[in-house]
């Protein structure tokens, strides 16, 4: 089994070529939409529920987080190639447990009509800058860490080619 970690700022495309992938076969695990990961507050390691009102003290207190135990229960369960898609606050917890970690990528400009038309995270204006600012090193970080980075400026079928082929395997 090869486990990949599909990831990137918020409003890449993670959910919408993690779609297209399932839909082509692939195991496909969303942090969001399945629930794995979920917040926590740093001090005590308590889950909280997110606030329909966040600020940057709310943020700096609290961490999205997926659980290594999750990861792992995916690893052992899966077969052949799976991916889970999502960003999240631990990602050195959890980064070594993948064989690939792909970073979806696109510029400023996409990035910023992708948040504001979705009406989800992000799309608030001080979500919107808090987003930019992390998508402004998203990149580099990333890649200084291993990941291999897929252009995602192209149609969602397209950008899953794309990560096929980095992945070798379409």
């Amino acid at each position: 089994m090869r486990l990949v970690y599909l990831t990137g700022s918020s409003g890449v495309g993670k959910t919408s070529v993690g779609e297209e992938l399932r839909r082509r076969g692939f195991a496909v695990y969303d942090v969001d939409a399945d629930g794995l990961a979920r917040w926590f507050e740093n001090g005590t390691g308590t889950e909280v529920r997110m606030p329909t009102y966040r600020d940057d003290t709310w943020f700096a207190e609290n961490t999205y987080r997926l659980p290594v135990e999750t990861v792992q229960r995916i690893a052992g369960e899966a077969e052949g190639v799976a991916f889970i898609c999502g960003t999240v606050g631990n990602d050195n917890e959890i980064w070594d447990l993948f064989d690939t970690v792909i970073s979806l990528s696109v510029d400023t400009a996409t990035l910023r009509r992708r948040l504001v038309g979705r009406g989800a995270f992000g799309s608030s204006r001080p979500e919107l800058e808090r987003v930019l600012a992390w998508h402004a090193q998203v990149d580099a970080d990333n890649s200084r860490y291993g990941a291999l980075l897929v252009n995602a400026d192209a149609p969602i079928p397209e950008v899953a080619n794309r990560l096929l082929d980095a992945l070798g395997i379409r």
